[in-house]
């Protein structure tokens, strides 16, 4: 087949703006759109590009996090299987960087990726709220455990994709110009979007929706009263429905407390989760500090000693928290390199508000700040979370890399502040 440059960058583009909704399929389909991207991505033979990127920071620390992450795995007790999720980890860099290179071909790229995830929202905002009441979506799928599954059935994930695309979805908003009536409809679907978190019952997301709408009201350059306005509108809509919806109130509050504090002990989070944290700590203390276990073995070493089946250890298909997981899983080089991460957005937001307070001075647009606060939100050390290398995950993690490297690179128009 006659390679065409221009007809491939149209279907990686077409591929990226469907990935929101392969996302609520399951990550069959969303794992085989990355791997398409990748391979008409590298079909093209970007030779200049990719040495360009060889030369950017973020694409040398992640290849020495993947470095890191193919030697633990040769070197664990379980190499197989690990070694081949750490080699093609790599998609994930090609899919930020093949995102840079759709951006830098077909801007309007962007505007198609928000009407993109602008519908998911309405959608499953629509369908959240209707399985809600009436105790099954519009499909007929009923709710998993009394909690809102909506598109996702028996995973219940309804609240994390909502609050995983959050940030994406303002960031993309602050993006060209828009009529008011698109305006005006998207804030309702962002306020909405909070609500159906918050009723969804997944405690983890309500808490870092909520962490990245505080820290979107602190650092956003908005008029001061509405920040004032549509912080009111969110949490005295959350503050609502926690207080006079029964079934929500049990399990985000009452729920919560019995869990953190049973039998006259205090967990952290669960008595699950911190059998899960004492497995992983004494996994990792047991093994090679520097590089640990190997990406996804935290299930082979837990499963496979008889040590782990005996209170107070807990053993899971991982350990439920991204820090834990990389200190077991990739050791304390892999650890640092995370931790380094948010320290560094931690150092580069002060940077931002001293100059915002003190020089009336804006380094950073609305569009940066936005994916800054998705990385607030996936970094936050104390919550629960899931598995690091998930694919699913990976491919929501990567997704606003490629939007910060292609407007750390872009020479397009001033976006909108």
């Amino acid at each position: 087949m006659k390679n065409n440059p221009e007809l491939h960058i149209k279907l990686m583009s077409y591929l990226f703006i469907s990935l929101p909704f392969l996302l609520i399929t399951g990550p069959f389909l969303s794992d085989l759109a990355v791997v398409l991207i990748c391979i008409l991505y590298l079909l093209n033979n970007f030779k200049k590009e990719i040495n360009e990127y060889l030369k950017n920071y973020i694409v040398i620390f992640f290849l020495f996090f993947y470095a890191i992450c193919i030697l633990s795995s040769l070197l664990s007790d379980y190499p197989l299987v690990s070694t081949l999720k750490s080699i093609f980890y790599i998609r994930f860099l090609l899919l930020a960087l093949a995102i840079v290179c759709i951006l830098n071909k077909l801007p309007e790229t962007l505007n198609k990726l928000f009407i993109s995830i602008l519908i998911c929202f309405s959608i499953l905002i629509f369908d959240g709220f209707y399985q809600f009441n009436f105790k099954e979506n519009i499909c007929g799928f009923i709710m998993s455990k009394d909690r809102i599954s909506s598109f996702f059935k028996d995973e219940l994930i309804y609240g994390s994709y909502i609050s995983k695309f959050f940030p994406i979805f303002v960031s993309l908003f602050f993006l060209g110009k828009k009529n008011s009536k698109l305006i005006n409809f998207s804030l309702i679907v962002v306020i909405l979007s909070v609500y159906a978190v918050t009723i969804s019952g997944e405690r983890a997301s309500l808490f870092l929706i909520i962490l990245s709408i505080m820290y979107l009201l602190i650092m956003l350059r908005l008029n001061l009263k509405f920040l004032i306005t549509f912080g009111m509108i969110i949490f005295f809509g959350i503050g609502l429905i926690l207080t006079f919806n029964e079934s929500v109130k049990k399990r985000m509050i009452d729920f919560t407390k019995n869990q953190i504090v049973s039998d006259e002990k205090v967990y952290f989070f669960s008595k699950d989760h911190t059998g899960h944290y004492l497995a992983a700590l004494d996994i990792f203390n047991r093994n090679n500090k520097l590089i640990g276990i190997g990406p996804k073995n935290f299930r082979n070493y837990c499963y496979n000693d008889d040590k782990y089946s005996k209170l107070p250890f807990i053993c899971s298909s991982h350990p439920h928290n991204t820090y834990i997981q990389l200190l077991t899983e990739v050791g304390l080089i892999g650890f640092l390199c995370i931790l380094l991460t948010l320290f560094l957005l931690f150092f580069l937001s002060l940077k931002y508000l001293f100059n915002k307070i003190f020089k009336k001075k804006f380094i950073f647009n609305n569009f940066k700040i936005s994916l800054f606060s998705f990385y607030v939100m996936m970094l936050w050390p104390i919550v629960p979370s899931g598995s690091f290398f998930n694919n699913y995950l990976s491919i929501i993690y990567y997704i606003p890399l490629g939007l910060l490297i292609w407007s750390k690179n872009s020479h397009k128009k001033e976006m909108i502040k």
